[in-house]
């Protein structure tokens, strides 16, 4: 019979080894640009089609005057729209949407009633041509400029007018969807105020102003942070125009050109997260339409990335919410659970107050932890409710939940909070303490984690909020080089299963990493000589791989791998064929050198009935054997090993044990 320690195992390397396809992959968007009517020719949409662009925005503003006069007559304009639909059509482009003219008096929220008849008026008019267009979506910008004090009269006389306007945009088989505007100060100058929709709120309590069939759009370049714009809308949001800025002007730069501000990996998981599905439409400057799908790509690579980072840091650090997590009847049960959501609800509130009152980051990170009273009726709900897929035994299913909720407090504790962790020297913080920016950033995190979709599984507040933090202190060294069978390991991997074990006295030959402690030093010359005496022992025949382990540790936040360094040593300078050395490269102490060397012996499916060699210098040696076990039990509570024994001044011996796999979240840079 296994051991609930064993299932518990087992639950983790289940879940690690799907990792990578643990979150539905996100949905890869259609690409689109906006050209003016005038500017539609067969060789351009020819052209468009063939780098990869299937949908166009056609805009309406050059066929308009500022006064509301047409450039063309009646004929000119049929002909126009016509030969705009032909040669879209026989390119095989479709047209998303038509842009509405929008100018100082082709405003829908004009004050005086003449004036905004007239303006929905020209409307009508163009809303004819748009009927030969055949657009899924029709765009109107809500209001221009305003003057001073004219808010609320301006967003009443809005309301008429789309209410008239809708109806023929329906007629015509079109969505209506109003954009956001410009506005990260109410004023734009002395005498005029910014247009509507310039805030998350302002847009939010418009559209709620409006027909529920009238629908957002959103400029990502006209509000800073738009991944908040986007939560807020959800399901109402129809369109998008995709250019970077600064949220302060009207930039319009094209993405992939490394100016503006936006966040395009937030942008990206928000219309993910809100099931938008119409195309990613650039309103942008470009040199050449060819650039818009390799940006887009390069664009949903650094999202898959992210997101791959995510996963790999939740498996490891809390496996118990990765399988909550999965879609199915766990995550089914557990939205349903009243109180559960109350906890949630709470939770959320308490961040919401947090984001309007804490000076500190220690404020907003008190807001955002699990109580004690909280932690422990979770726990208690997570038993009763007896989920298909989760741990039956009780004492482990509340042991495992308790180091989910303590280690995602920790995290907050650690690194946002500044207190210290285990090795200050080595694991703390990234940023001063009273920083403001930092401040701001966690304010801004947390806004954003509250803004949208509220129904969500309990944890999903806490838990991507604390790794979004890890991200932001750049302490995601836990994902890197994940998975471990891949890259620098995917020729050793290979050769596991063809190795005759019963050639060799030892499994592998563990050579632990010694952190330099000078900057700008890649291997500390004693780390050398430590491969230089695994290498002595490998040509003895004592096993098949050599495994050299260490994270990126000494000093604080090197940029260089302890591991990797190593390999290089190994393969470049000794020698030693690239396919029989692995890296560890996570490892941050002796004690995790040895557990995770036990963790590749189960994975890798190499033979744990087998004892590892441990290689390095006498110092580590003597500690190993003499006083890590100490170590080991403080910081573990276990020992990562059985049998250990010294065989020489330099060499040990040990045997792995499966507990070795058991995740240690107060450690969130190597669990």
């Amino acid at each position: 019979m296994r051991t609930n320690l064993q299932l518990l195992i087992l639950l983790v390397l289940l879940l690690f080894s799907g990792v990578a396809g643990a979150r539905q992959e996100p949905k890869r968007l259609k690409l689109g640009y906006s050209i003016a009517i005038t500017a539609i020719t067969p060789q351009k949409m020819t052209y468009a089609k063939s780098v990869g662009i299937d949908y166009i925005e056609v805009s309406m503003n050059p066929l308009v005057g500022k006064n509301r006069e047409f450039k063309l007559n009646d004929a000119q304009l049929l002909a126009r729209a016509k030969q705009a639909k032909k040669a879209a059509d026989d390119a095989g482009i479709k047209v998303w949407s038509v842009h509405m003219p929008y100018a100082k008096d082709i405003d829908l929220s004009l004050l005086k009633e003449e004036e905004r008849l007239q303006a929905v008026a020209l409307h009508q008019k163009v809303l004819t041509y748009c009927k030969i267009l055949q657009p899924e979506i029709v765009l109107f910008h809500p209001s221009y400029y305003l003057g001073l004090n004219e808010r609320d009269m301006r967003i009443k006389q809005l309301v008429k007018s789309v209410a008239t306007l809708n109806m023929i945009v329906k007629q015509i088989g079109s969505a209506m969807v109003v954009e956001n505007m410009l506005g990260f100060e109410l004023l734009a100058d002395a005498k005029r105020e910014r247009p509507l929709c310039r805030t998350v709120e302002e847009t939010r309590q418009i559209m709620d102003m409006l027909p529920a069939d009238v629908y957002s759009a959103i400029d990502m370049n006209h509000i800073k942070h738009p991944e908040n714009l986007i939560l807020a809308m959800g399901k109402r949001l129809r369109s998008v125009h995709i250019a970077d800025g600064t949220g302060k002007q009207e930039n319009h730069y094209f993405p992939c050109s490394g100016q503006g501000q936006n966040n395009w990996v937030a942008i990206l998981k928000a219309l993910d997260q809100v099931g938008y599905s119409g195309p990613f439409m650039y309103e942008s400057a470009y040199k050449d339409v060819k650039d818009m799908k390799p940006c887009y790509d390069s664009l949903y690579q650094n999202l898959l990335q992210s997101d791959k980072i995510d996963s790999i840091l939740i498996a490891k650090n809390f496996p118990l919410l990765l399988q909550m997590e999965k879609k199915g009847t766990a995550e089914k049960a557990l939205l349903k659970n009243k109180q559960l959501q109350q906890i949630l609800t709470a939770q959320r509130e308490r961040v919401h107050q947090a984001i309007n009152s804490c000076k500190t980051v220690s404020c907003y990170a008190e807001a955002v932890k699990w109580n004690q009273k909280e932690v422990n009726e979770i726990g208690n709900e997570l038993i009763r409710l007896k989920i298909n897929g989760l741990e039956r035994d009780t004492a482990v299913l509340r042991k495992s939940w308790n180091k989910c909720a303590m280690g995602i407090n920790r995290i907050f504790d650690v690194y946002i909070s500044s207190k210290a962790p285990r090795y200050p020297k080595i694991d703390s913080i990234s940023f001063k303490r009273g920083d403001t920016l930092f401040l701001a950033q966690v304010q801004q995190l947390l806004n954003h984690k509250i803004t949208g979709e509220k129904r969500l599984p309990f944890f999903e507040l806490p838990l991507r909020t604390a790794i979004d933090i890890l991200k932001l202190n750049g302490r995601d060294e836990a994902a890197r080089y994940e998975p471990l069978n891949s890259g620098l390991n995917a020729a050793p991997f290979l050769k596991v299963g063809h190795t005759d074990w019963k050639a060799f006295k030892y499994s592998m030959i563990l050579v632990p990493g010694l952190g330099p402690e000078v900057p700008g030093m890649a291997l500390d010359p004693n780390g050398a000589k430590r491969c230089e005496a695994a290498v002595l022992r490998y040509k003895q025949g004592l096993a098949p791989f050599i495994v050299v382990s260490g994270g990126q540790v000494h000093p604080f936040r090197t940029p260089f791998n302890e591991a990797v360094e190593m390999k290089k040593y190994l393969v470049e300078k000794l020698g030693i064929p690239e396919d029989v050395v692995f890296i560890e490269p996570h490892a941050r102490h002796t004690t995790t050198n040895i557990r995770n060397a036990s963790r590749m012996i189960f994975r890798f499916g190499m033979p744990a009935d087998k004892p590892v060699l441990i290689v390095t210098d006498t110092s580590q040696s003597k500690y190993i054997v003499e006083r890590m076990g100490k170590t080991a039990m403080r910081d573990l509570g276990y020992l990562p090993y059985k049998n250990l024994a010294a065989q020489s001044p330099e060499d040990t011996v040990f045997y792995p044990i499966i507990q070795s796999q058991e995740p240690d979240p107060f450690d969130p840079l190597d669990p």
